[in-house]
């Protein structure tokens, strides 16, 4: 296996369009279904069709089983880095078992064997990565199904190829700024999915709490626990923001910002970069990514072992 520095120097080689004979249209509802660094790809996909106008509703589903209400003609994508995700594998078989479309995204494991046996389609991606460092292949197989344009594709992968140092650097400078605190990701409803990524692989990658909240609900309850000036002062927060965010959302993290300055506090304020929605989203996810592996070398830890979920997965295989 690559380093995780080779790893993270592949993204955006991992975008690549392909054609498929689908039409998203075609069904009531879409339903991604996936865990962890293989079930962020829904996440994106959600946001993604949401900021295009999409008139099919689409869920990012999490767990066992389906939604009481997805079945027959909605399209249920269950994606799985190894094919062998528990919950991935349990979504598959009720898709089946409810009459759904079902398209399999994995590097082989079980959801290939089951494709096979059920006769749906599969679409494999390469192995040989931990499934966070995987983004770019699920991703854009997963964006092609739902008929992206190419050029779309094919720009925010020249826009990460361009700023592939400038985001190592700019990590690097991040991580310094985090080490030694919680970090606390305040984001915008389409940077929402930036932030998620950012604390999952600060948590994967840093083996380090961190949390995200979202404008504007934010402002209704998240806001106020910064009275309390033992806790703040163990946090460093971050403000995500992208530029075709609402105006009154974009006017709260304005006041999010003059908030934490009058507490004594100096945010970190980020944008993504790029032409497109799809290329700042995943400018700021790359720029999380290189934070949470140089603050992982700042910690002293190698940032591909994940040893207590490894141990999880290995008391769930007792029964």
């Amino acid at each position: 296996m690559m380093s995780p520095e080779e790893m993270l120097r592949t993204f955006p080689d991992q975008l690549e369009w392909e054609e498929f004979d689908l039409d998203p249209s075609s069904f009531g509802r879409v339903i991604f279904c996936g865990m962890g660094g293989s079930g962020i790809v829904g996440d994106i996909a959600v946001r993604w069709m949401e900021h295009r106008g999409s008139s099919v509703p689409a869920v990012s589903y999490r767990g066992y089983g389906l939604p009481p209400w997805a079945g027959e003609g909605d399209l249920v994508v269950c994606t799985s880095y190894s094919g062998n995700t528990e919950e991935t594998v349990s979504n598959f078989l009720t898709a089946v078992e409810r009459g759904a479309t079902v398209i399999a995204i994995s590097s082989g494991g079980k959801l290939r064997e089951l494709s096979q046996q059920h006769g749906t389609r599969h679409i494999e991606i390469p192995g040989g990565f931990a499934p966070r460092y995987a983004l770019g292949f699920m991703l854009s197989k997963l964006l092609s199904l739902l008929n992206i344009d190419r050029g779309e594709l094919e720009e925010a992968r020249e826009n990460l190829r361009s700023s592939l140092e400038e985001c190592a650097r700019q990590g690097e400078e991040i991580a310094r700024r985090l080490y030694g605190y919680v970090p606390v990701m305040y984001a915008t409803p389409l940077t929402e999915v930036c932030a998620f990524r950012w604390k999952t692989q600060i948590n994967e990658n840093s083996k380090t709490q961190a949390y995200f909240a979202v404008l504007p609900e934010m402002h209704h309850n998240e806001v106020v626990g910064l009275d309390n000036a033992q806790i703040r002062s163990k946090c460093a927060f971050i403000l995500m923001q992208d530029a075709g965010d609402h105006e009154r959302v974009l006017r709260r993290v304005d006041i999010t910002a003059d908030l934490l300055r009058d507490l004594g506090v100096v945010p970190l304020r980020l944008s993504g970069k790029g032409n497109s929605y799809l290329s700042r989203l995943l400018h700021l996810i790359f720029t999380g990514d290189w934070a949470s592996y140089h603050l992982a070398l700042k910690y002293g830890f190698d940032p591909l072992p994940v040893k207590i979920i490894d141990y999880i997965k290995g008391e769930l295989s007792k029964g």
